[in-house]
């Protein structure tokens, strides 16, 4: 009895041993499987955080993008109805069209590339390497920007247009071809683009194009004006003396009347002098809204 009784507590204490042994292990198991499960569930939220700030930060480049669009659009159609004004104006009178001409005030330098793009253009689709380079000067102030590897255009569109002290007086925008148009923020700055090898023809601006100057006011119309009503003031000052002197003969109605004639061409050339300034200023603002993409289709700036 002795012996089976041996033999059984033998058995016993195995029994138990593989039982704490395999205990062990599931434990080991369970705990390995928790902690797969939790870097697993880490790294799905992690993913899910880099994801939407890139969506937060595309949606955001768009609309500001398209808010400043948008500005710029409604700022053209002011700028168009004042100048139908001063033409319908200066069709009344011929005075009061060369009023009109005389306070002309200039235009802010404008800039357009020849490179058509949209905002989610990769920069380095167009062959601008990370670490390239491209700056826009207004005087002595310089926007650079420095590509990432991974930016668009709308983030270059975005860096020009942040206005602080140091910065180039810039805006920058796409027009209805997908230009970018880089317009002055004053009337007298002469915008220089520029960048590191062939960056900046890289979005349009190369040799031959990356220097633009304002158009400054024009007074030719107002000494034109002048002109004319120096003539008008002379020759009512010779009728009035005729008049009074009476004693003028035939051969002297003659000059008068050839006076006259003269007076009457002199204010018809005067007053196509002082249209043609008039409508060559009409045609270079028409130029510059085009430019600007007003006269062009909207862009869909959430494609």
């Amino acid at each position: 009895m002795g012996v089976s009784g041996i033999s059984f507590y033998q058995q016993d204490q195995s029994y138990w041993s593989q039982a704490q042994a395999q205990s062990s292990a599931s434990s080991a198991d369970n705990s390995l499987i928790n902690v797969i499960g939790t870097a697993m569930t880490d790294e799905a939220k992690g993913e899910a955080s880099i994801a939407n700030g890139i969506a937060l930060k595309r949606v955001n480049s768009e609309l500001t993008a398209a808010v400043q669009a948008a500005l710029q659009s409604q700022s053209g159609s002011s700028s168009s109805s004042s100048s139908s004004s001063g033409s319908s104006g200066s069709s009344a009178s011929s005075s009061s069209s060369a009023s009109t001409s005389s306070s002309s005030t200039g235009a802010p330098a404008v800039g357009v590339g020849t490179v058509p793009l949209t905002t989610s253009t990769p920069l380095a689709s167009l062959g601008i390497l990370p670490g390239g380079k491209i700056t826009v000067t207004t005087g002595t102030d310089t926007t650079t920007y420095q590509s990432t590897g991974t930016d668009t255009v709308a983030d270059l569109i975005n860096a020009i247009n942040v206005d602080l002290p140091t910065n180039a007086q810039v805006t920058a925008s796409l027009n209805g071809k997908g230009q970018l148009v880089l317009t002055a923020r004053n009337d007298t700055a002469l915008i220089t683009v520029g960048g590191s090898g062939i960056d900046a023809a890289a979005i349009g601006f190369g040799t031959g194009n990356d220097s633009f100057s304002p158009k400054l006011p024009s007074t030719t119309s107002s000494s034109a004006s002048a002109s004319s009503s120096g003539s008008s003031s002379s020759s009512t000052a010779s009728s009035s003396t005729e008049a009074k002197s009476g004693t003028k003969t035939g051969s002297t109605g003659s000059s008068t009347s050839a006076s006259s004639t003269s007076s009457s061409t002199k204010s018809s050339k005067s007053s196509t002098s002082v249209y043609s300034p008039l409508q060559e200023n009409i045609g270079s603002a028409a130029g510059i809204l085009s430019a600007d993409g007003v006269s062009g289709s909207l862009v869909d700036m959430l494609a």
